[in-house]
């Protein structure tokens, strides 16, 4: 497997490592603001999931949250000693691995959700069941390059204003890559739904949970029902931040992060 991995080492905090996890349709790329700040904290190990970004798009992967999960943690375990403290940090669809991660490896302490998917089904039977066609990866090519991806950020940051031309050109760009669609077609067939209510009620390690109250895309509400089932988590909601917490507010995501690591939860006040 050809995983694109981006490390970024830390002096003062050696033994702490952040792994960022992308959401779907994304790529590294989504961190790159909120890096510096966060490498103030600790080293960080940001990766494209397989079939996104620069990462191999092979269809012989195994597209699950499940197999995403067991590549992202061999990430860990290749960059990281036994007891060094790792924290997994997800957006989006990245969220639901992170939970997964902090759920299922003894090495993962904590669990930072950026406007994470939480209650999102299996795909439909009769999507997946169109997913096997030999040419629904066209289908797709074809959908998702007809969506404007300046009109598309237009969608999931608060202040559109502030799109810049890097981000349109750096978004778009692993749209281009045909080989991507065949991947998404697996992934749409192979994925498993959220985590369930119960699932989530197994989950001790504390969660911290970061919303955008503007976000269309995963809304508030996704973050209350989070904070509701997770044993030992906290919501905090910002105005006037959309879907894309890292780019848009990554200072105050990262200072957010630090109180997170240093109280415990019931301490923490913003």
């Amino acid at each position: 497997m050809n995983l694109h991995v981006y490390p970024s080492t830390s002096k003062e905090h050696a033994n702490r490592h952040f792994v960022l996890i992308h959401g779907f349709m994304s790529w590294s790329y989504s961190f790159k603001r909120l890096i510096p700040y966060l490498n103030e904290y600790g080293n960080i190990m940001t990766l494209d999931l397989p079939g996104f970004g620069l990462s191999n798009r092979t269809v012989r992967y195994y597209y699950s949250y499940e197999q995403y999960t067991k590549t992202v943690h061999d990430v860990i375990r290749a960059n990281s000693e036994d007891d060094d403290e790792v924290i997994a940090i997800g957006h989006s669809m990245g969220g639901q691995i992170a939970l997964r991660l902090v759920q299922w490896m003894p090495e993962v302490s904590k669990a930072v959700l950026l406007s994470s998917s939480g209650n999102l089904a299996k795909s439909s039977l009769k999507l997946r069941a169109a997913s096997t066609l030999p040419f629904f990866h066209h289908y797709l090519s074809k959908y998702v390059r007809e969506r404007d991806v300046h009109h598309v950020l237009q969608q999931v940051i608060s202040d559109k204003r502030s799109i810049t031309d890097e981000q349109i050109q750096e978004y778009g760009r692993p749209l281009e890559n045909d080989a991507m669609y065949r991947t998404l077609a697996k992934f749409i067939r192979q994925r498993e739904g959220d985590l369930s209510r119960e699932t989530l009620h197994t989950i001790k390690k504390p969660v911290l949970l970061l919303w955008g109250e503007n976000d269309r895309i995963v809304p508030v509400s996704v973050g209350r029902y989070l904070d509701k089932e997770l044993p030992n988590s906290m919501l905090h909601v910002y105005s006037n931040v959309g879907h894309l917490l890292p780019e848009e507010i990554p200072e105050k995501t990262s200072q957010a992060i630090a109180k997170f690591l240093a109280r415990k939860l019931g301490e923490m006040a913003y």
